[in-house]
Formats: C-alpha cells, sequence, structure tokens
C-alpha cells in the first residue's frame, strides 16, 4: 500500500499502545497541514510563483496543473496566494474537527479504518463517547512496512537520496520540525534523531518548493502557539 505524505506522518504518529496521537493535538495539525502541502507540491498540483509573475506575489503558492490525491485537492483553493507558513495556519484553523486540515485528517483516518490499517474503538461512558482510539488494524503489515522504511531513511548516511525513499524521508523531516521524532522513535538515540531530522530538511533530494514546506513548520508552530495564547486573553 503506496501511502501520501499526510498519510505517513498521521500513521506515524499514533501510539500503538494508547491509540491516540504521540504529540499534542496542534503539532499534529501542523505537521499534517505541512504534509499535505509538501505533497500537493510534489505532485506537481501547486507550486511557488517566481519573481515577476502576473497576478501573483513572489514565494507564494498558486495552483498548478498536476494531479493529486482526491481528498487533497480541496485545499488548493485554501493555500492559493499564501505564503508556506501562512498555507500551514490556514488549513490548521480555529475550529477543530471543521478545519480543512481537522476534515482532512478525519478523512484519512476514516479510510485507514475502512482499508483495516487502523480499527477504531470508542471508549464510552453512560452511552456517550468520550474518547476515540486508532488501534492497530488486521492489515498491521502497512504500519510495520513503513515503520521499517522509516527507520532505514533514519539510520542510513545516504538515505532519502533514492525517489522511493522521498515521501518517506519528507514525512520523517516534517515530524523532525514539529518535535515529534523522540517520541514517535524512542528506543533511538535522541542525538541521531536530531541530525538525521536536520540533515533530511536540508538534503539535496527534495526540490526547494519541498523545503519550504519542511522548514515552514517550526515557524508555523511558533504562530499558532502565539496565537492560542493571545486569544483567550482577549477574549476573556
Amino acid at each position: 500500500m503506496d501511502l501520501t505524505i499526510p498519510e505517513a506522518v498521521l500513521l506515524l504518529a499514533i501510539d500503538d499502545e494508547a491509540g491516540s496521537p504521540l504529540v499534542d493535538d496542534s503539532s499534529l495539525g501542523i505537521a499534517v497541514a505541512a504534509a499535505a502541502i509538501a505533497q500537493l507540491l510534489l505532485d506537481g498540483r501547486v507550486r511557488v510563483a517566481g519573481e515577476g509573475e502576473p497576478g501573483a506575489k513572489p514565494g507564494t503558492l498558486v495552483a498548478a496543473a498536476g494531479g493529486t490525491d482526491a481528498r487533497l485537492e480541496p485545499l488548493v483553493a485554501e493555500v492559493q496566494g499564501r505564503s508556506t507558513k501562512d498555507a500551514i495556519t490556514r488549513i490548521v484553523g480555529w475550529s477543530g474537527a471543521r478545519a480543512p486540515g481537522g476534515r482532512l485528517r478525519g478523512r484519512l483516518l476514516d479510510d485507514f479504518a475502512a482499508a483495516g490499517v487502523l480499527a477504531r474503538e470508542q471508549d464510552r461512558f453512560l452511552g456517550m463517547t468520550w474518547r476515540e482510539r486508532w488501534e492497530r488494524g488486521e492489515r498491521r503489515q502497512v504500519e510495520d512496512a513503513l515503520q521499517a522504511r522509516a527507520r532505514d531513511v533514519l539510520e542510513a548516511a545516504e538515505a532519502g537520496d533514492r525517489a522511493d525513499e522521498r515521501e518517506v524521508a519528507t514525512a520523517l523531516a516534517i515530524l523532525h520540525g514539529a518535535k515529534a521524532l523522540p517520541k514517535v522513535f524512542p528506543d533511538l538515540p535522541a542525538e541521531l534523531l536530531r541530525r538525521r531530522g536536520d540533515e533530511l530538511a536540508a538534503g539535496t533530494w527534495a526540490s526547494a518548493s519541498v523545503r519550504s514546506a519542511i522548514e515552514a513548520v517550526e515557524g508555523a508552530m511558533v504562530a499558532v502557539l502565539v496565537a492560542t495564547t493571545i486569544v483567550p486573553v482577549i477574549t476573556s
């Protein structure tokens, strides 16, 4: 089963034991949003506008003619005319599951469940669902293969150079930007994860536009943190 970059990010970020994300909701939302933009760029469905391009500010994202995963198609209009960092923030939104990123995450989880990759479990009390968990499904080989490929990329100095590793390398670079790699791979040395994460983020295997999506993760995390800190103060 071939996985898109946002699928790889989401599947790696779910705790197999607890059935819940290994990182906080904001960090996961930013990682999935950045992964979606990276996929759109890799597929040629959006591109970065150049200098002197009519009707577009240099460095902003614009729609292109490439084909992409149908689940990512609604995001094209959301990112149009925005910088990569602002596009990530737009996708994450402020309305939880109703935001573009929340809808995408829900769709990806539903599709994983339908394919047997994950199994949806609900904790109920007095007839009401108070928590939803996503445990490993019958098709465990999908996640096992992803984990194996991810570890190969992290542990091999030349990993990421081959075309068949680029989606996984991009997913790992994005998770590194979201400070998630030590939680996803707690058995690997922190120094290895930091060094390889930095190498993957700056790797020559990625186009300049895809690297812009990777680099924007940290800036988006700061922007969301500031917003979530200031908004409650203003509205209280």
